[in-house]
Order: C-alpha cells, then sequence, then structure tokens
C-alpha cells in the first residue's frame, strides 16, 4: 500500500510543479521582462499620467498605467503620478510637471471645457512642457490641441483584429533606429488615420506600410495615401510625441514598442535632443 500512496503523492507533486513553472506571466510581468534598458537619465523628472476618456474607454488603459509605473520603476527617469481629475492642468498644478502623458484620452474637449483651463494647458506646452500622446489622445479636441497634437481622429480602416504593416521611414532617428533594427515590420493593433494632419509640420517617424498586401486593401480617406503611426515635434517650446499604436493591450508589453516609447519619453522630458524637422514622404517603392 505505501508504494502506490508514494506515487501518487510523486505524481501531485510533479503536477504541482509542472503548473507553476507554466504559469501565464501577470500583464506586469510582461511589461517589466520587456522593458528596455536606457542611457542613464542626468535627473528624475515628474510626470502626470492622465487617463480619463470622455468618449469610449479602451480596456487598455489600465495597461497603460502599468505601463508608465514600469517604467517608472525600471528606467529611474521619472516619478509618475496617475490621475482622472482635470484639476490637476489648473495653473498652480501642472507647472510641477515635466511632461504629461495622455494615456488614451478619448475626447478630451468635452471634459476640459473651461476655457482658461485649455489655455493654460496649451501654453504649459508652448512654453517647454512634454506631451506624450498614446491612440485616442488623438480623438477629438479643440483648434490649438489638435494643432499641438498634430492631427484628429479621422476612422480605423485598418482595425484591431487585423495584423498590418509598419514602414519605418526614419531609421536613423534616434527614437526608432532600435525598432526592429529599423526595418519594416507588421503589428496587430488599430490603426488611425488622421484629418488635420500636415506632414510639413511634424517629424514622421513610422508610417502604414501600404506595400503590405492586407494593409494597402484597406481603403483610406487621405488622397496622398500619408498615413502616419508615430511622429514626434516641437510646438513652442515643448516637445510632442505621438503615437496612434496604443489599441490593444499587447502594444503595452510588446518589447520593440517600448523602445520606442522609452525613447519618445527621454525626447519629451528633454533628456535627449532629436531632430524634429519635417522630411517629405518617401516615394513608393
Amino acid at each position: 500500500m505505501k508504494k502506490p500512496l508514494f506515487l501518487t503523492l510523486l505524481c501531485v507533486l510533479s503536477l504541482g510543479l509542472f503548473a507553476a513553472n507554466n504559469k501565464k506571466p501577470s500583464e506586469r510581468e510582461l511589461v517589466s521582462q520587456n522593458m528596455p534598458k536606457i542611457e542613464a537619465p542626468s535627473k528624475k523628472y515628474k510626470v502626470l499620467c492622465f487617463s480619463k476618456p470622455y468618449g469610449f474607454r479602451h480596456n487598455s488603459i489600465e495597461i497603460g498605467k502599468t505601463m508608465m509605473e514600469v517604467m517608472a520603476e525600471k528606467t529611474g527617469l521619472f516619478d509618475v503620478t496617475f490621475s482622472e481629475d482635470l484639476t490637476e492642468f489648473a495653473p498652480d498644478k501642472i507647472k510641477q510637471y515635466d511632461a504629461i502623458c495622455l494615456n488614451n484620452n478619448t475626447h478630451l474637449q468635452k471634459g476640459m471645457k473651461d476655457e482658461k483651463m485649455r489655455e493654460t494647458f496649451i501654453n504649459y506646452v508652448k512654453n517647454g512642457g512634454g506631451i506624450f500622446a498614446i491612440h485616442s489622445a488623438t480623438d477629438g479636441g479643440w483648434k490649438e490641441y489638435v494643432e499641438m497634437i498634430g492631427g484628429n481622429f479621422d476612422g480605423h480602416p485598418w482595425g484591431a483584429g487585423g495584423t498590418w504593416g509598419i514602414a519605418n521611414e526614419d531609421p536613423n532617428h534616434p527614437i526608432v533606429k532600435d525598432v526592429y533594427q529599423g526595418e519594416n515590420f507588421t503589428i496587430k493593433d488599430e490603426i488611425y488615420q488622421y484629418k488635420d494632419f500636415d506632414r510639413s509640420k511634424n517629424r514622421v517617424l513610422m508610417t502604414l506600410d501600404l506595400s503590405h498586401e492586407a494593409t494597402g486593401k484597406k481603403n483610406g480617406k487621405r488622397a496622398d495615401k500619408d498615413y502616419a503611426v508615430a511622429w514626434v515635434k516641437n510646438y513652442g517650446e515643448g516637445r510632442v510625441f505621438v503615437s496612434s499604436l496604443g489599441h490593444n493591450k499587447e502594444i503595452f508589453y510588446h518589447p520593440e514598442i517600448l523602445k520606442m516609447w522609452a525613447e519618445g519619453f527621454r525626447f519629451v522630458l528633454g533628456e535627449a535632443d532629436v531632430d524634429t524637422s519635417s522630411v517629405p514622404k518617401p516615394a513608393a517603392k
């Protein structure tokens, strides 16, 4: 009787160890595993992560906050304050932050209705503040906000369930040179098209690769076929980084996208000086 009991206990123990070894990592663990190393920062900055949507609420908002928390911890680049309270944009509060992460803030104009608060926000950027805009932070806004961001949502023919081609237009640029070693790639996410987008006012880093079969089959609205996915710009003395990527949760722990985002944060915080001058759209191959 002892031997069968021993074998039974051994099997149970083995199954337990197997289950433990094959435990699915949490989202936080995935973000942490894939967060890149960066150059040691010259100081620790202060960042506000504002995560209140006033339209469609993306289910990736929470992992966006997790990504910010992990990036702060692992890079030492900044301390982060999380809020959904618009009072953080009051003059006496906003001035304490070196940059603001707009974490999928759909239709910010519907919440930030006060003209003085809007003016304070825009002047914050013009006077040297940084903006890191994720996905639907580009959906909506008022005139000056859209001008500051660089474009406004105009639909997404390239849906969240598809895998789309991305062209690295600027493979030597510090923000994207290490993303897939500067090569083009494919990714599963929802990709926006933009109205009120003027390439001459932005440094485009990545665009949709319309030579990719599935991507090129979709009918976008832009006559110039210029579908930017990531860009940087100066706005007054301020620095703006925009990522159309950020609908699907997986984007927030994608190792290659985190490379771009970490360098994007270094730029908006003034830790890295990069070229923001516009470049023409490359000729189609």
